[in-house]
């Protein structure tokens, strides 16, 4: 199995943790506009979804990394849409494990994410890698500066301490941890909380200048 990170630690830590989850959604923005423009000039499959067969055994082989991981494991304790699908997602995991080995090389297996045909993290802590990649299977200039972030924020936050593995393997270090560092808001929410209290201080130096 991949290293488990361990608990939340310190309070400087958490607020690391929370930046780099923010981070990590900011560059989830650029893809789903590219993906808007591709949906326009060759409509398919509605908000940038993919083909679920590419989500399936054999096509699928899909890795993900410790940031994206503590991601996906915040999103499904906090979010209400999600909190029902858990033990429907640990089954299919567990399904997977049974056949992937323990290994950071990509191997097939069906994501255990997708929901008949749709991701269940789509808009919530959808991985880098499947909204970068294209029908042809490369990256466009936006996706690989996304992906390169995403390694970057992984680096800075867990130094060389961090793995990039198929979607199982990492999410069985963090789907169930009920006191590590999965323990907390997902990084959509922390950034719209963050787009709030902006709109909010901005608001109050108007007000205060109005007032002067």
């Amino acid at each position: 199995m991949a290293r488990k990170r361990g608990g939340r630690g310190s309070s400087s830590r958490t607020n690391s943790l929370d930046e780099s989850l923010v981070s990590l959604d900011r560059s989830r923005g650029p893809l789903f506009l590219e993906k808007k423009e591709q949906s326009a000039s060759s409509p398919g499959r509605p908000d940038g979804h993919r083909d679920p067969m590419c989500c399936r055994r054999p096509q699928n082989r899909m890795r993900i990394t410790d940031l994206e991981a503590i991601d996906i494991s915040r999103a499904f304790s906090e979010k209400p849409h999600l909190k029902g699908k858990l033990k429907e997602v640990l089954a299919r995991m567990g399904v997977s494990l049974t056949f992937i080995g323990d290994t950071n090389k990509a191997q097939p297996y069906t994501c255990p994410l997708l929901d008949e045909d749709t991701c269940l993290v789509h808009r919530s802590a959808k991985p880098i890698e499947c909204l970068a990649i294209r029908d042809d299977e490369t990256f466009s200039q936006e996706g690989r500066r996304s992906i390169e972030r995403r390694d970057q924020l992984n680096q800075d936050l867990f130094a060389n301490n961090w793995e990039y593995k198929s979607i199982p393997l990492m999410l069985a270090n963090y789907l169930m941890d009920a006191e590590g560092p999965a323990v907390g808001k997902s990084g959509s929410t922390l950034r719209k909380e963050v787009q709030k209290k902006k709109r909010r201080d901005d608001s109050d130096r108007r007000n205060a200048g109005d007032e002067s």
